[in-house]
C-alpha cells in the first residue's frame, strides 16, 4: 500500500515548526486483565522520557464520570460495546469495555485541552500512553518520529493505518487507522474534536453501543469535511518510521 493523498508536505532544510505530543491515562478506570496499574505507569514513564521537553500528560486522578464520552452512558445505563464478544483477556465483561471505549475516546478532548493550554504550538500529535507496549517501538523511534514532524509542514489530520478506505464493520476494530498515533494541525483540532464527538454521540444514541476510537475516526474521514492524509503503519515501530518515509 501507499500513502494516499493529502496535505503533508516534503521537509524543507530551513523549516521548523512547534510540535507537542498529548497523552492520556486514566489510573484504574477499569480492572484492566493484561496491563496492572504499575505496568501501564511504567510504560507511560518511558513516552514520558522519550518526548521529554515536547509532551503533555493528563493522567493524573480522574474519575470515569469527569470524561466527555460518560454522558452516553449516563443516558443509557445499559450501553454496550460494539465488540459483541470482548476479549476476556482484557475484560471481565461487556461493561468494563464500555469504559475502556469512554476513556479512549478522551483523546480528542485532551488535544483540544493541550490547544487551549498552549496557543504557540503548531501541530499536537497524539501519541497512546502505553504505546511501549507495541513491536519496535523505542526511545529513539519516537525521537526520530518527533524531528520528523517538526521539519515537515502537516495541514491534515494525519494518521498510519493497515487497511485502505473501506466500509466499517462496526461489530470489529476498523484498522484503517491504528489510532495509537495521529497528528493534528491547530487549525483542525476544535473540528477533529466536534465532529468525533458528534459521531459518536449520534451513533451510541441510535445503535445502543459505543465504539472504538479508531472506528470514530474512521467514521469522521468518511464523512469528507476535513483533510485526512493516510500512510502505512501497523501496531508497532511502523506507525513512526512510516511518516519519516511518507514526508521525504
Amino acid at each position: 500500500m501507499t500513502a494516499e493523498s493529502g496535505s503533508t508536505s516534503s521537509p524543507k532544510s530551513d523549516y521548523s515548526q512547534k510540535i507537542l505530543v498529548v497523552t492520556g491515562h486514566v489510573p484504574r478506570a477499569f480492572p484492566s486483565r493484561h496491563l496492572s496499574f504499575e505496568q501501564f505507569r511504567g510504560l507511560g514513564d518511558q513516552l514520558k522520557l522519550a518526548a521529554e521537553g515536547r509532551i503533555l500528560v493528563f493522567d493524573g486522578d480522574r474519575a470515569v464520570e469527569d470524561l466527555w464520552a460518560h454522558r452516553l452512558l449516563v443516558a443509557n445505563p445499559d450501553l454496550m460495546p460494539a465488540d459483541p464478544d470482548p476479549p476476556t483477556d482484557r475484560f471481565d465483561g461487556p461493561a468494563d469495555a464500555v469504559i475502556s471505549n469512554i476513556v479512549c475516546h478522551e483523546r480528542f478532548e485532551w488535544v483540544r485541552r493541550a490547544a487551549e493550554l498552549h496557543p504557540d504550538i503548531d501541530v499536537f500529535v497524539w501519541i497512546d500512553y502505553s504505546v511501549f507496549k507495541q513491536p519496535g517501538v523505542t526511545a529513539e523511534v519516537i525521537r526520530d518520529y518527533l524531528d520528523a514532524i517538526e521539519r515537515t509542514p502537516v495541514d491534515s489530520v494525519t494518521a498510519p493505518g493497515v487497511w485502505p478506505k473501506v466500509a466499517i464493520d462496526d461489530s470489529r476494530p476498523h484498522w484503517r487507522f491504528v489510532a495509537s498515533t495521529w497528528m493534528c494541525p491547530r487549525e483542525l483540532v476544535v473540528p477533529l474534536s466536534d465532529l468525533a464527538n458528534l459521531v459518536l454521540e449520534v451513533r451510541a444514541t441510535h445503535t445502543g453501543k459505543i465504539t472504538w476510537d479508531a472506528n470514530t475516526l474512521s467514521y469522521v474521514e468518511l464523512l469528507d469535511v476535513l483533510p485526512f492524509r493516510w500512510y502505512p503503519g501497523d501496531h508497532n515501530e511502523t506507525q513512526f518510521r512510516g511518516f519519516s518515509e511518507l514526508a521525504n
